[in-house]
């Protein structure tokens, strides 16, 4: 029997899957029109990237949905020991942080700088990297092989993916000829 927290979080990934296939077929077909007769040698159509989301958000949606049918909803964990050893929770006001989250802050400056300032400037491939550092700083990482070397993975993949693989070329920036 399926409990009530999985019925519940299959009627939302139901809707979700409604709505999904409606942008499909309704909303791209409707905001973004393809050139007639293109092909695949002229390049990618203006609706790739759009569908291709629908389409992997509709899998993620129906992967978890046979997820939940067929192995149901992962049990919380037992916690061990007696509670004597458990944190005491307290309702302190002085716990919680005041004012404005430093960290989304700077995640936001960052996203920002990068569209606007570092992207137009040096190219979307070392102002991917230095963001993608600059957010793993931000959020704590400080050994030199982790904050450098995820953002040289990411960088290769996306360039593989997007320049080899689909032929889209990012953009360059000012300094390197774009």
């Amino acid at each position: 029997m399926v409990d009530l927290e999985t019925r519940s979080e299959l009627r939302q990934l139901a809707i979700l899957l409604i709505v999904d296939v409606a942008f499909y077929f309704l909303a791209i077909p409707a905001g973004i029109l393809d050139p007639e007769g293109m092909s695949m040698d002229q390049g990618l159509p203006p609706s790739f990237a759009a569908k291709l989301v629908a389409i992997l958000a509709g899998a993620l949606m129906v992967s978890r949905c046979l997820q939940l049918v067929f192995f149901g909803r992962p049990a919380a964990p037992e916690l061990i020991g007696d509670s004597s050893e458990a944190p005491e929770i307290t309702a302190d006001d002085d716990a919680a942080p005041a004012g404005v989250p430093q960290r989304g802050l700077l995640g936001m400056l960052a996203g920002l700088a990068f569209a606007y300032v570092l992207t137009p400037v040096i190219g979307f491939f070392p102002a991917g990297f230095v963001l993608l550092v600059v957010l793993l700083r931000v959020l704590g990482e400080n050994r030199p092989a982790f904050l450098f070397l995820p953002p040289v993975i990411v960088s290769v993949l996306v360039w593989g993916l997007f320049e080899q693989l689909l032929s889209i070329r990012l953009p360059d920036g000012m300094l390197f000829g774009g």
